[in-house]
């Protein structure tokens, strides 16, 4: 009698051990736009040029940012540029929200540790609005958990037009956002910029989940 119990409390215990090394993710909400009057397409093998924001509060990220960029771009098959011989400039801003503390109510936010998804979608210059979002951490029910709000925006404008006027319709728009548990806007911004390149030039029709692992290769490879 004692053999098969011990055989099923060894079980138990390699199942709870596999599903406790199970790989964080980070699900992500991205939404792609383009202008349903005017439909310009991102040409295939275009040139790109990424601008920087020179009033960025920290001017070194924003420099790591456009590198990343660069990469998934050249990875896509687009070409980096200079400014005047540029098709397209590709413009963009990434934030993340004030902490917001929730009671977990039901076991819906996230199975693994630290990452998950639940949002609540702004307009261009006001990212925001309602979310709801619960957690339940590792090891039981806590009485608060505390969420970030990360996203990022992507906007791509044909670069002659942009060149002569300073001004352009844009050709795409992405937006990426990202509920969950890391405050590290540096580390979470990998996985929204690979997210957004999963639908880069398309017109998404509505916000589309992606999930990407936390050991992505493709994000192990730009952070090299």
């Amino acid at each position: 009698m004692q053999k098969p119990i011990r055989f099923l409390a060894m079980l138990v215990i390699g199942l709870c051990l596999s599903g406790c090394s199970s790989v964080s993710t980070y699900t992500i909400k991205v939404n792609g736009y383009t202008d349903p009057g005017a439909p310009g397409l991102i040409k295939p093998g275009g040139s790109f040029c990424v601008m920087e924001n020179p009033e960025a509060k920290n001017p070194l990220l924003e420099k790591e940012i456009s590198g990343i960029i660069n990469k998934l771009l050249e990875t896509r098959g687009y070409f980096i540029t200079a400014f005047e011989k540029a098709d397209y400039c590709l413009f963009f801003a990434y934030g993340m929200g004030e902490p917001r503390s929730v009671s977990p109510t039901t076991p819906d936010y996230y199975g693994t540790i630290g990452w998950g998804g639940g949002y609540g979608w702004g307009g261009w210059g006001g990212w925001g609005g309602p979310a709801v979002a619960v957690g339940i951490p590792w090891g039981g029910y806590a009485d608060r958990a505390t969420l970030f709000d990360r996203w990022l925006l992507i906007k791509v404008v044909e670069g002659p037009a942009y060149r002569t006027d300073k001004t352009s319709p844009p050709v795409w728009v992405g937006e990426a956002r990202s509920l969950g548990a890391s405050s590290d806007l540096r580390l979470v911004l990998n996985y929204l910029l690979v997210a957004n390149f999963k639908e880069f030039g398309r017109n998404t029709g509505k916000a589309v989940t992606v999930t990407i692992e936390a050991d992505n290769p493709e994000v192990s490879t730009l952070t090299r």
